[in-house]
């Protein structure tokens, strides 16, 4: 059975011979400018994916379509059905015009920061690849939020590059990092992508628990990831224990840490003068605890829209008290809310200037006073 698949672009194995198999599809890809064919089947309502090379879809086609009564192959200029008889395999050319299929419709990949293939060892240890650097299927959701927190990054490249060129270094803490997927991340994307030669970056993890810490640092020496540490540290007294130190922190990270660790992540990130903070909080305990306004009790007598709510104040305060501090700030969705609750960020830029940095003292004054609560972060700033 010989056939040219070279210019195939779409491929639908259905339906099966045996009712058990599932529907099989797929769609042309390029993985490191290398073309593949993506294959997804549906079982117990997942999604499963497997790339084929388009230089084997011969052999893959071939061992396929047995289970198969038909196949329909849609190349850049004609639509054939191959057609399984006992065993019989014949291919018959339609009259139907070829299917135009859009560049960004069979290509997910060439739109992320992070392609599945990419050379990241640390992501085959983490579990999010596969030991030939493929996605895992149930991790996929993991890769996609990696992928919107580079994409996040890279928004600020222009930054980014006048950082380095002011400093000519990049120094960054990551606060909570925990398991470090992203922290392992930022050392690929500032080596591999940015181009910013190892001697002059410095990441550092800093986490409480000290078995992740020892996971951590055992890929760093296994990797030879000669500027990326972690260390055993609280968020709270890190800028007063390891004062000697810091020396010009360019970028604080924060994702996801629990109730006030944000606050005081984004206060040593105040304190320091860093050019860039990225938080994605969580877990806002403090103001719902505090918060009771006669004139909404019987909306927030419901807990869920006592958390939201809570977690919308609690963050909308944080972004104006680093406005006040001379830093642009953006609350934006970090992932899809169908994928965390926990979806926010909270992205700020230092620009040395604020215009009206009194008046948002002013207007947060009168907020907490109305609200009838108390906020960390503001103590901080204000009361400390």
């Amino acid at each position: 059975m010989n056939f040219n698949f070279e210019h195939t672009q779409k491929i639908i194995f259905s339906p099966p011979v045996k009712k058990d198999d599932a529907k099989l599809t797929g769609r042309r890809i390029k993985i490191k400018n290398k073309d593949y064919m993506q294959f997804e089947h549906i079982s117990n309502n997942q999604a499963f994916h497997e790339n084929i090379l388009i230089a084997d879809l011969q052999d893959f086609f071939t061992e396929k379509i047995l289970k198969y009564k038909q196949v329909n192959i849609f190349l850049t200029d004609a639509h054939y059905i191959a057609f399984n008889k006992s065993g019989i395999i014949s291919f018959h050319k339609t009259k139907d015009k070829p299917v135009q299929i859009k560049s960004d419709e069979h290509n997910r990949s060439k739109n992320y920061i992070i392609n599945e293939g990419d050379n990241i060892p640390a992501l085959i240890e983490l579990g999010i690849f596969t030991k030939d650097f493929k996605i895992i299927n149930s991790m996929y959701n993991k890769f996609k939020q990696i992928n919107r927190f580079a994409e996040l990054f890279d928004d600020l490249s222009g930054k980014i590059d006048e950082i380095y060129k002011k400093y000519n270094k990049i120094n960054v803490i990551d606060f909570g990092c925990g398991k470090s997927y992203l922290t392992f991340i930022l050392y690929y994307y500032f080596i591999n992508i940015k181009k910013i030669p190892e001697e002059n970056l410095k990441i550092t993890g800093v986490d409480l628990k000290k078995s992740v810490i020892d996971d951590c640092n055992n890929l760093t020496e296994k990797y030879k990831y000669k500027n990326l540490s972690f260390e055993v540290g609280d968020i709270k007294d890190y800028a007063i224990n390891n004062i000697n130190k810091i020396e010009n922190i360019n970028i604080v990270v924060s994702l996801h840490g629990c109730d006030l660790a944000t606050d005081y992540a984004l206060y040593n990130a105040v304190k320091w003068g860093a050019d860039i903070i990225f938080a994605a909080p969580c877990c806002e305990h403090e103001i719902n605890a505090q918060i009771d306004i006669k004139a909404m009790r019987n909306i927030l007598k419901y807990g869920a829209a006592k958390e939201r709510f809570s977690a919308v104040l609690t963050n909308s305060i944080r972004c104006n008290l680093l406005e006040s501090q001379n830093y642009k700030t953006e609350l934006i969705e970090f992932v899809d809310i169908s994928h965390s609750p926990k979806n926010l960020l909270i992205r700020a830029v230092n620009i040395n200037n604020c215009a009206n940095r009194d008046e948002i003292k002013r207007e947060l004054d009168e907020t907490l006073r109305k609200f009838g609560v108390s906020q960390t972060l503001y103590n901080l700033l204000y009361n400390s």
